[in-house]
């Protein structure tokens, strides 16, 4: 049965243990109202409308989790070249595992930073997972940073024509 609840300030915890007891944990999650302000100024946009994350989290293995979800949101924002309110509509399909680690593995800090096909796609936890992490995360990358309004454009026309010598020519000017 899916859990359609109402998160604020983007924190919905699940734990392994309940993970474990379920298997597969279904959830709807739509923003509050406060959340929603909290998201409008995190992102620095006019008004955030919605946004919800809604899914699957599923024990794959003992050392395994995958979210399966799918994140909406309707934004308001400025159109970069008019300044006009625009709506932006994301959907997104997430698709990430986690594996669960163990506090002793955490402790040890590492010196290089590694990046391989897998990083992207492979998150370490210990005993949690914030979805409304997931959902903010996800939010915050599809969020373009430069909106434009449908068809509009900037028309830069000069205001009087100006004669703009080269600098080469002030040169030649100087040998006379």
């Amino acid at each position: 049965m899916k859990k359609n609840q109402e998160i604020d300030n983007f924190v919905h915890i699940v734990s392994l243990e309940q993970l474990r007891r379920e298997i597969e944990y279904e959830f709807i999650l739509n923003c509050s109202n406060n959340g929603l302000s909290v998201l409008a100024e995190h992102l620095n946009i006019i008004e955030a409308k919605k946004a919800s994350i809604e899914g699957t989290l599923k024990l794959q293995t003992e050392k395994q989790i995958f979210l399966n979800a799918i994140i909406k949101a309707k934004l308001i924002q400025p159109c970069s070249l008019t300044l006009e309110p625009i709506v932006t509509n994301i959907t997104k399909q997430v698709l990430r595992t986690f594996s669960i680690g163990s506090n002793r593995n955490m402790e040890t800090k590492k010196n290089v930073f590694e990046l391989n096909e897998n990083s992207f796609d492979n998150d370490m936890i210990i005993d949690e997972i914030n979805l409304g992490d997931v959902l903010i995360e996800t939010i915050t990358l599809e969020t373009p940073d430069y909106p434009k309004k449908s068809g509009a454009s900037m028309n830069l026309t000069p205001k009087e024509d100006i004669n703009v010598e080269s600098p080469f020519s002030i040169l030649s000017k100087l040998k006379e």
